[in-house]
């Protein structure tokens, strides 16, 4: 495994992806709009009812994840590769147990036809093939996902008790009310979800839309660094960050729409870095494999039938 699928496993599984479910505990959308100062905090109480409905919302918008496909638009730079910048746009399809990408362009040139026409095929073929979730063939791939969910599912319970939230304030942004508030690792944390650890070195700040719950932004930085098996094998450093932009893609359903991540360490004893930003657009329901499928065929038919 590389630096950077470690850290994307290690860091941006765990604070780019569960601490959007931090932001479940607070977040909504960037302070820049008008602050109300005049408004009272919330009291304890009221913050615990918010932070318990907001990772109830945060799971329900996971479930619904994988029914959705969309594009992302991709920019990276990794130290490995000399710092040259990495442009992608693909649409992202799920396939039951996973995701299925489609590549359409690299750093602004077109994929050739020929690359993204098996590429259709190649989702249509695993939509096909797990239209049938107890299929003997398949049914393994399917548990495998649902300990994948499982293990995501705790680190984002897992937020409920991992981080003191300390009142910031209110704030308008195009006409809805936030709630902005500011967290620090809580000293009595413990957890043996995979990668929770990182948790007890993180802070930073999230907001919730008041009206409706759900996460809109979460701002998430390493306070210290953070060494993986004793620091042997990799360290993240201090002063890495993440931030995550969600919106309302459906009625009550809430995504990524934005993700900027700046992480700096070291595999052993080489200097490694990760920047970049994915923005996410073009949401669309499929429902499951059984349901895709079909307007899979119907959208790209030309394509699949070339190969029958």
């Amino acid at each position: 495994m590389g630096p950077t699928t470690m850290w994307r496993r290690a860091w941006i599984p765990a604070v780019l992806a569960s601490l959007l479910a931090a932001a479940c505990l607070a977040g909504a959308q960037e302070n820049h709009g008008q602050t109300n100062h005049n408004d009272a905090p919330l009291s304890l109480a009221e913050i615990r009812a918010l932070v318990a409905r907001a990772i109830a919302d945060q799971h329900a918008n996971d479930r619904e994840l994988d029914e959705y496909d969309r594009t992302e638009h991709s920019i990276k730079r990794d130290s490995g590769k000399n710092g040259a910048a990495v442009e992608t746009v693909e649409r992202v399809v799920p396939t039951g147990t996973g995701d299925v990408r489609v590549e359409l362009a690299r750093n602004g040139k077109p994929v050739d036809a020929m690359s993204i026409e098996q590429a259709w095929r190649d989702i249509e073929k695993a939509l096909a093939a797990r239209s049938n979730p107890d299929d003997p063939a398949i049914k393994p791939e399917y548990e495998r996902a649902a300990e994948r969910n499982r293990a995501h599912a705790e680190m984002v319970d897992a937020v409920g008790s991992a981080f003191r939230y300390q009142w910031a304030g209110r704030v308008t942004r195009d006409g809805r009310p936030m709630i902005e508030l500011a967290f620090e690792p809580a000293g009595t944390y413990k957890s043996s979800a995979r990668y929770a650890g990182i948790f007890a070195h993180t802070g930073g700040l999230v907001w919730l839309d008041e009206s409706s719950g759900q996460v809109a932004r979460v701002e998430a930085q390493l306070r210290d660094d953070v060494p993986f098996v004793a620091g042997l094998f990799g360290k993240i450093y201090r002063g890495s960050q993440v931030t995550i932009e969600q919106a309302e893609v459906a009625p009550g359903v809430w995504f990524p729409v934005v993700a900027t991540y700046d992480i700096e360490g070291r595999k052993f004893l080489f200097a490694e870095s990760m920047h970049g930003q994915i923005d996410a657009s073009g949401y669309r329901h499929l429902g499951r494999p059984a349901e895709a499928l079909p307007l899979v065929r119907r959208e790209h038919g030309g394509v699949i039938s070339s190969e029958r």
